[in-house]
C-alpha cells in the first residue's frame, strides 16, 4: 500500500518516488476536507517519501529483487489523508473498501466526514469511466450513490459538489432510464427495470406539471423509445391513463395543452393498444372499458379517426356478456368495418400508426374469425 498511496509502480525507481511525491504536495485537492485531513494528508506524504527513501525495509531493493520487508502502518488520525490521497491516484476500489470498513468502526467517528467525501469523490471517478465508455447507467449508478453519501452526512450537504451531482442525475436521467429500460429482462436486472420505470414515471409527472421543471428535451421521441420497451402490463400500470385522457380533451386547459408537449397522439395510441391486449389477454373487462374510454377521449379531443378501435372494445366487451349481446356486437363491428374501409387506409398512413393499426386489425380479424366458426 505504501507504493499506492503515491501512484508508482511496484518496481518504480527513487527518482519517480520523489517527482510523484512533489506533485501530489503541491496539488489542490477537492473542496470540502477538513483542515485536519489537509495535514495528515501532507504529513502522510512526508513519511511515504522518507520511508521509501531512506528505510530499505519498506522499499526493498529492486536490483536485487529484495521485496520490501515491513509495511506502513496508518494512524487513524492519518486515514482520512490515505483515503484523500489513494483516489487522487486513481486507487478507487481500494478507497471504497477500506472506507467501508472504516466507517463502521467506533474509532473512525471523528473522520467520517472526510472518509465518506473520499468515497464520494471515487465514486465520481467510477461515474466518469463509465461515461467514458458510453455506459450511462453505470455512470449514473455511481453518482448516485456519491449523492448517497454526500447526503448522508449533513455536514458534507452544502459543499459544491453535491449540487453538481444532482445537476448532473437531473440531465442524465432520462438517457439513463432508457438504457435500463432497454437491458434484457432477466432476473438479475429486475431490480434495475422496477427502478427504471419508477423514474419514467417521475419524468412523465415532472413534464406533466406546468409548474415543475425537466431536463427532457424531445418527449415524443423520449416517451416513444421508452413505451417501445414496455411491456402491456407495464404500460398500463404505468400513469391513471384513462384520467389522463379526460384531462386533454378540454383542449383550452393549460393542463391539457401541456399534456399535448409530453404526450403525443401515437404515444396514447400505444397506451391504447396495450390495454386492449392485456385486458383481452388477462379477461380484465375493466381494461376494455378504460380502452374505449381512451378511445373516446382520442376522438374528441384529436378528431382522430379510432372508428374500427372503438368497435373492436365493443366487441370484445360483447363477448364477456350474453349471446345476444355478442351477436349485436358483431354486427356492429361489421357495419363499422363497411362505413370505414375506404377512410380508413388514409387516416392510418397519416398519422403513422399503420403498423400498430394492422396489428390491431389481425388481431381483430383472429376473434372475428374464431367467433364465426363457433356459431357454424
Amino acid at each position: 500500500m505504501t507504493l499506492q498511496l503515491i501512484g508508482v509502480p511496484a518496481k518504480a525507481e527513487k527518482d519517480e518516488v520523489v517527482k510523484s511525491v512533489m506533485e501530489l504536495k503541491s496539488a489542490e485537492i477537492e473542496e470540502g476536507y477538513t483542515l485536519d485531513t489537509v495535514r495528515s494528508r501532507l504529513g502522510l506524504l512526508m513519511d511515504v517519501r522518507d520511508k521509501l527513501l531512506f528505510e530499505p525495509e519498506y522499499a526493498g531493493n529492486i536490483k536485487e529483487n529484495i521485496p520490501p520487508k515491513s509495511s506502513l502502518r496508518v494512524p487513524w488520525a492519518w486515514l482520512p489523508g490515505a483515503l484523500c490521497l489513494l483516489q487522487e491516484v486513481g486507487e478507487v476500489e481500494l478507497v471504497q473498501d477500506v472506507g467501508r470498513v472504516a466507517v463502521q468502526h467506533p474509532d473512525a467517528k471523528p473522520y467520517i466526514h472526510d472518509l465518506l467525501l473520499s468515497m464520494a469523490l471515487a465514486e465520481c471517478a467510477t461515474a466518469k469511466v463509465g461515461f467514458e465508455k458510453n455506459k450511462v447507467s453505470q455512470g449514473f449508478e455511481a453518482l448516485a450513490r456519491a449523492q448517497c453519501l454526500l447526503r448522508s452526512r449533513k455536514s458534507l450537504g452544502k459543499i459544491a459538489l453535491l449540487s453538481q451531482i444532482e445537476e448532473s442525475l437531473e440531465e442524465l436521467a432520462p438517457a439513463c432510464t432508457l438504457e435500463l429500460l432497454g437491458m434484457s429482462q432477466s432476473p438479475e436486472n429486475a431490480e434495475r427495470r422496477r427502478g427504471a420505470i419508477a423514474a419514467l414515471r417521475e419524468l412523465v409527472r415532472q413534464g406533466l406539471d406546468v409548474e415543475t421543471s425537466c431536463r427532457v428535451q424531445d418527449w415524443p421521441c423520449f416517451l416513444t423509445q421508452a413505451l417501445n420497451r414496455l411491456m402491456a402490463s407495464e404500460i398500463v400500470d404505468l400513469l391513471p391513463w384513462d384520467e389522463l385522457a379526460i384531462t386533454r380533451k378540454n383542449k383550452k386547459s393549460l393542463e391539457s395543452q401541456n399534456q399535448r408537449v409530453v404526450i403525443d397522439f401515437n404515444c396514447f395510441y400505444t397506451v391504447l393498444r396495450a390495454h386492449v391486449a392485456l385486458g383481452f389477454s388477462s379477461k380484465q373487462k375493466e381494461l376494455i372499458e378504460k380502452a374505449k374510454s381512451i378511445c373516446e377521449c382520442l376522438i374528441a379531443s384529436e378528431g382522430a379517426d379510432l372508428k374500427l378501435e372503438e368497435a373492436f372494445c365493443l366487441f370484445l366487451l360483447g363477448q364477456t356478456g350474453s349471446g345476444s349481446s355478442s351477436n349485436a356486437s358483431s354486427v356492429q363491428l361489421e357495419r363499422n368495418l363497411g362505413m370505414h374501409r375506404g377512410k380508413a387506409w388514409d387516416g392510418w398512413f397519416a398519422r403513422g400508426v399503420l403498423v400498430g393499426r394492422i396489428t390491431l386489425a389481425g388481431v381483430l380479424g383472429c376473434i372475428v374469425f374464431a367467433s364465426l366458426r363457433l356459431k357454424a
